[in-house]
């Protein structure tokens, strides 16, 4: 991670990888997160899914910014209602990446579609990646969730649950993300 000052702010690269340049600092009292967009190709922030992506990965590196601000050939800042809705979006995907951590109970997991290690890091990867197929990944993943075997009964369980939790947390998002383009202001 390098610094750099840069007028009123000082500046921390927080990753590079294989989309945009990842920046955070403070402007005045407020951590700013910045987006040096590339991989959208100069299209405009968040109508690519690269962008989007990108953008949720920085934000799930480093929480706690005021401000994410994407610049390239147009400059976008997202401020309290846009920040919260794609720090919703990240903290779902860290409920995702929790529940792979669950160890299965039977003996031969690995080929089992309803292994939570693979499941759960396969949705999270898919709401990462493109948030607006996420509901249809999540009902592959409830129509598909079956045992392989007759040990699997535990497992299939906790996951069907776990499956019904991302769900609902899915939900909640939705639901937010409407309420907050239909808010009446006074």
């Amino acid at each position: 991670m390098g610094k750099r000052n840069q007028g009123n702010m000082t500046l921390s690269e927080i990753g590079t990888g294989t989309g945009c340049r990842s920046t955070l600092g403070h402007e005045g009292k407020d951590l700013k997160l910045t987006l040096d967009c590339l991989a959208c190709g100069g299209r405009g922030p968040f109508l690519d899914t690269a962008c989007m992506k990108h953008a949720l990965e920085a934000l799930s590196r480093e929480s706690g910014a005021d401000t994410l601000t994407a610049s390239g050939h147009v400059e976008v800042q997202l401020r309290s209602g846009g920040l919260a809705v794609l720090e919703r979006i990240v903290s779902l995907g860290n409920d995702l990446d929790n529940l792979s951590k669950r160890e299965p109970k039977g003996r031969d997991c690995s080929r089992c579609r309803s292994n939570p290690g693979a499941l759960f890091a396969t949705l999270r990867d898919s709401l990462l990646a493109d948030p607006a197929a996420f509901g249809d990944s999540l009902r592959a993943a409830m129509t598909n969730a079956r045992p392989s075997g007759a040990n699997c009964d535990a497992c299939l369980s906790e996951t069907e649950y776990d499956i019904g939790f991302a769900a609902d947390s899915f939900g909640e998002l939705v639901r937010h993300i409407v309420r907050q383009g239909f808010q009446i202001i006074v």
